[in-house]
């Protein structure tokens, strides 16, 4: 006994020499930083607490307020009404014919029919916000050979399926939290269950193997590895938490306040006898109390500081949320212009990233590879370098722009940069999600178009502004 307590202490101090040892604070050479405060084990410790983090910000989504706006803003700001798509194909007939087919999926795209792309995006994205991830199925009409889709919960993807293959080959699948990947560590496959788990009489026959072919999955890889996703808002939701529990004690505190009392001292007992001169407490009243009594009221609290606490706490949620604080709590007297626009021009950077690195390259270019696929193999479209030329058939994604804070300013600056070579009309044109090929069309059939207005515009763009002339 006396020998293992012995070993036991010299382990501990073995550990504390090490840990003195680094010279770093955060190393836990001073002791100050505890053990569970760290993320020693990130892939398996992100796995493990996706789901249960996913119902929690779920139920803040519908629960609380500033969650709920944070999750809506970003989602209109991600898909609008819906992105356009423009082929790159040099044949101006293909290319329409492309555009066409694109048209008639995007007004109905999803299996359960009646949903538009945008507002099947907008599921998509909301998602990406509570679970982290989402997951689209390619279903094709074997009939009409055109291409639906079909939503796929978070939870409908077995994160119990998980059999790892210790490094053998051949047979034996390497499965990760339903998701399957082959000897290269390529994505193979996607373990799918029938039904969501939590829907009415959900299905209990067991996931069934869906190729990545098949599967469109949508999420922000944090790490080396991962093959889930979690909600960027896992790190606001404890104080999101803290901040709902600030505000119930608020309230009630609000209340308690409210509820005045009067306490009415007599050391000698008068007015507790029954006495037909005894005073009652009445609005306005002007009372004479016997000598020796006096009135005292219940205590109100300070609550001076405390619109400064909750607003700083709401700063803190929405920073950690990438959405700006007037944004989401609808406060647009607390920001002037120029932090609002640069914290505008911070959200727009942050929704771009999103639309092109998720939306597009995880979603939107395989469903546009599997509808241009779809108009070959159906006949629909003659494509001889289909197979030769498949750069031909790529396209790009323009999602609906930001609309300019002054519009006078914006287009003097994008007048000034187009005639100084600095940007194009397709650059600028695209900024607004739109076409330049549109565009010109529309100008072309305009009956105005042949009007000199040149002379009117460079009179207009000439003018001073109004902010500066009355300054």
């Amino acid at each position: 006994m006396r020998k293992a307590s012995i070993i036991t202490r010299a382990r501990k101090a073995f550990r504390a020499l090490i840990r003195s040892a680094s010279g770093y604070d955060a190393a836990s050479g001073s002791g100050r930083w505890p053990h569970s405060y760290a993320l020693s084990a990130p892939i398996s410790q992100q796995l493990a607490a996706s789901r249960v983090a996913a119902r929690k910000i779920g139920h803040q989504s519908q629960n609380n307020a500033l969650i709920a706006s944070i999750i809506q803003h970003a989602v209109t700001a991600i898909v609008g009404d819906g992105p356009s798509v423009r082929s790159v194909h040099p044949d101006p007939e293909i290319a329409a014919q492309l555009h066409a087919a694109w048209n008639k999926f995007f007004a109905d795209c999803s299996v359960e029919g009646g949903m538009s792309l945008g507002g099947y995006l907008s599921r998509k994205a909301r998602a990406f916000f509570v679970d982290g991830e989402s997951f689209t199925k390619l279903i094709v009409d074997p009939d009409a050979m055109r291409l639906k889709l079909q939503l796929l919960s978070a939870d409908q993807v077995d994160s119990a399926k998980t059999l790892p293959s210790f490094g053998m080959t051949g047979d034996t699948p390497n499965i990760v939290a339903g998701v399957e990947f082959d000897d290269a560590g390529r994505r193979a496959a996607y373990w799918v269950l029938p039904t969501p788990p939590d829907s009415p009489w959900a299905s209990v026959a067991p996931p069934v193997r869906v190729l990545t072919q098949d599967i469109c999955h949508v999420f922000e890889p944090q790490w080396p590895g991962v093959p889930r996703g979690i909600s960027p808002l896992t790190a606001v939701a404890g104080l999101a938490r803290e901040l709902d529990d600030a505000l119930d004690a608020s309230i009630v505190k609000l209340k308690t306040t409210a509820v005045l009392t009067a306490f009415i001292r007599d050391p000698e007992g008068y007015m507790l006898k029954d006495h037909p001169l005894l005073p009652m407490l009445e609005p306005g009243a002007i009372m004479r109390l016997p000598e020796g009594a006096d009135v005292q009221f219940s205590p109100t609290s300070d609550m001076a500081s405390l619109s400064e606490v909750l607003t700083h706490i709401e700063r803190m949620i929405c920073s950690g949320a990438g959405v700006p604080a007037f944004f989401a709590t609808g406060d647009y007297g607390s920001v002037n212009y120029s932090a609002g626009k640069l914290a505008l021009a911070s959200f727009q950077r942050r929704i771009k990233a999103i639309q092109q690195n998720h939306l597009v390259a995880q979603l939107l270019i395989p469903i546009w590879d599997r509808i241009v696929l779809l108009e070959v193999l159906s006949g629909r479209m003659r494509a001889p370098d289909y197979e030769s030329n498949p750069e031909r058939y790529a396209a790009s994604f323009l999602f609906p722009g930001w609309p300019a804070i002054d519009e006078l300013k914006a287009a003097k600056a994008n007048t000034l940069a187009v005639a100084a070579k600095l940007r194009s009309r397709a650059d600028i044109i695209a900024e607004q999600g739109r076409d330049i090929a549109d565009v010109d069309a529309e100008i072309a059939a305009d009956p105005y178009a042949d009007d000199d207005l040149s002379s009117d515009a460079t009179n207009i763009a000439n003018q001073p502004d109004t902010e500066t002339q009355n300054a």
